[in-house]
């Protein structure tokens, strides 16, 4: 027992230090959620249409979410975002243990640790405080009440007390079912996968007692029935299936892991081909190795649940924690059948991913796992948070910000939970708009074109607020070098510009971000950056993290000269830093132009993104140097063998 309990604490502790992480909640849609639950419970009901935006208030808009937003509410209000913190990190770890739990081997297993611990790295990639935490919770609860399901087999099935024993087993057990079934079908649109994992269950008991099980398969009807209990009752039932129909709008999170190998590296791309091959393998072990004179058939629910969710997995990937905590009773049992007969290659795994466990969960405290990969879809940083430093927004309306908001897809969410009563432009909900929203007016507007300002006049922009990462520095300078609007606001996330106009003249004094206020706003990121040190190394990285992206801003007004002395200390603190690399790149002066190349130069031999490689190869073709250019391309394409870009520079390149 304390061998197993050594086996997967290391996993657990990692899973728990990966997702003690603010992750992107504030920054993208956790506002809108927790607004969205204060609204359910204030006005007794769930809203049909998208009421937060004044560009499409009445859009029929399904919220297969609405339950989830009620509990985060109400544990936001509790227990604060910090609160919401560490209940997401023990949930995870919670659920990550019990899925090890769920069908362990009698001994301790190199590969069943391995599988904790490559698991913990895939569910790292979606610590957020989002509602498919509960999609975790249901994966990891069925598997186990089926689990149950199965062990409860009376040693003398005539004997009368068993058969009680049996049955009020078997009924706790569908009571369970049935009211997280609807929970779930309230709480994140993944409840389908639920409905799919009950029904790999009824198909299992039918193989195993070559009759067709009633009793289970009445309880799937029960289920299918429960789901049904949603605001929109068969439309939400049937949602999951259509969602993605209308997306007028590209999302990273939905792209495949194929398609996102073709830019960027992150530990769950890496990870998870090699989780995906152990648990291929352990359908295998379990099925065409099966030891010979085994008692009990093979679990097929559980084999038919991993496919799916590896299906999902490579399919979207959005979806890779499903086959990370899928796979667990897969390989559980196939440990548990060939558990290997010579202790020491045994020992000898259990430490190995226990030490890999231990060496990521030091890098999660110390930074360097978040630090090393770029984003968008990169690690969060390890620690705790300040809620305030989200809402810039909310001082400003106190103080008169002319409406209406003009905000960008990625932190519309914010600016809806930050001004509300006010709507909002726009959220990150690409079905709670039609498509030619999205296609004519959304992805246009951002081009600051003649579509802006055809927008802006029939639509009343008053105020522009954006993220700095979400609309990248070119849309801040074209912002910047217009006479009729003027900077009021910024800081590590938002830029907030108001029109230049009579009417908007009083706050546009009281707020105009002055030389001096850059000044004093570059004077308090250095003080902050002298003191990181001094922080607690809950709150270090969250804090060097925003540090970060507040010297990004001064990049995107063209303060070079007051951000560099800055970043390059930074950079002496956090060689590793991956943001840090790009902006040494475009903010470096002529005296250190050599060693910013010397870095370019070390980072494209190994790295993490394909921009390391063609910002590097481009350096050289300036230069002359093809043959250097042409060889650092084909050694790119090693790592990012999927890149069209890094192939159209080969084939360009060719002798």
């Amino acid at each position: 027992m304390i061998g197993n309990t050594l086996a997967w604490l290391p996993a657990v502790l990692l899973m728990f230090l990966l997702a003690f992480t603010p992750g992107i909640g504030f920054i993208e849609d956790l506002g809108r959620h927790l607004l969205l639950g204060r609204l359910i419970l204030e006005r007794g009901g769930v809203p049909a249409t998208n009421l937060l935006t004044y560009t499409w208030p009445d859009y029929p808009f399904v919220n297969h979410h609405w339950l989830s937003e009620v509990v985060l509410y109400g544990l936001h209000r509790a227990v604060g975002l910090n609160g919401l913190i560490v209940f997401k990190a023990l949930l995870m770890a919670a659920m990550l243990g019990l899925a090890m739990q769920t069908i362990s081997p009698d001994r301790p297993s190199g590969r069943w640790t391995w599988a904790g611990v490559l698991a913990a790295v895939v569910l790292g990639f979606r610590a957020h405080v989002r509602p498919e935490l509960f999609t975790f919770v249901g994966v990891v609860l069925y598997a186990w009440l089926f689990e149950r399901h199965r062990r409860d087999r009376p040693p003398n099935p005539g004997h009368a007390l068993h058969r009680a024993t049996r049955d009020r087993g078997a009924i706790g057990r569908a009571a369970a079912l049935l009211i997280y079934g609807w929970f779930w079908a309230n709480a994140h649109i993944y409840f389908v996968f639920g409905l799919g994992m009950a029904g790999a269950f009824v198909l299992e008991r039918a193989w195993t007692r070559r009759a067709w099980p009633w009793p289970e398969t009445a309880v799937l009807a029960a289920l299918v029935g429960v789901s049904l209990l949603n605001p929109s009752g068969w439309r939400g039932l049937l949602y999951p299936f259509s969602i993605f129909r209308d997306y007028g709008l590209a999302l990273t999170e939905n792209a495949s892991p194929f398609e996102l190998w073709q830019s960027a590296l992150n530990p769950m791309l890496i990870v998870l081909p090699f989780l995906t091959a152990l648990g291929l393998a352990a359908v295998l072990g379990v099925i065409v190795r099966r030891p010979r004179g085994s008692a009990e058939p093979f679990r097929l629910a559980n084999i038919l649940i991993l496919l799916a969710a590896l299906a999902a997995a490579w399919r979207m990937a959005r979806s890779a924690p499903l086959p990370a905590l899928a796979a667990l009773p897969v390989i559980g049992e196939w440990c548990r059948l060939r558990p290997g007969v010579r202790r020491v290659p045994r020992v000898a795994g259990v430490l190995s991913a226990s030490v890999v466990a231990l060496w990521l969960a030091s890098g999660v405290v110390d930074g360097w796992y978040t630090r090393a990969f770029p984003s968008p879809i990169g690690p969060t940083p390890f620690g705790l948070d300040d809620e305030d430093r989200y809402l810039a927004l909310r001082g400003l309306r106190a103080d008169g910000l002319p409406g209406r908001v003009f905000s960008d897809y990625n932190i519309g969410s914010l600016v809806e939970y930050t001004l509300w009563p006010e709507p909002g432009y726009v959220d990150n909900r690409p079905e709670a708009f039609p498509v030619s929203f999205w296609r004519g007016e959304y992805l246009p507007v951002l081009e600051l074109g003649e579509r802006w300002e055809q927008v802006r006049e029939a639509r009343g922009i008053e105020t522009v607020a954006v993220s700095l990462p979400g609309v990248r520095d070119g849309f801040v300078r074209a912002m910047m070098s217009r006479p009729d609007w003027r900077l009021v606001h910024l800081d590590f996330l938002f830029a907030v510009w108001v029109r230049d106009t009579e009417a908007n003249a009083a706050f546009i004094g009281r707020n105009l971000f002055t030389r001096k206020r850059l000044e004093a706003y570059g004077a308090d990121i250095a003080a902050r950056l002298e003191g990181l040190p001094r922080e607690p190394f809950w709150r270090r990285q969250v804090a060097a993290d925003q540090i970060v992206y507040e010297l990004y801003s001064l990049a995107c007004v063209n303060e070079f000269a007051r951000l560099w002395p800055m970043l390059r200390e930074l950079h002496r603190r956090y060689p590793d830093y991956q943001v840090i690399h790009e902006l040494l790149r475009v903010c470096a002066p002529p005296e250190a132009i050599g060693a910013v190349k010397e870095l370019m130069a070390r980072r494209a031999r190994w790295p993490v993104s394909v921009r390391e490689v063609l910002d590097w190869g481009c350096v050289l073709e300036g230069e002359g140097r093809t043959d250097e250019a042409r060889g650092v391309y084909r050694r790119g394409r090693w790592f990012f063998p999927l890149s069209p870009e890094l192939a159209n520079r080969s084939a360009v390149l060719r002798p």
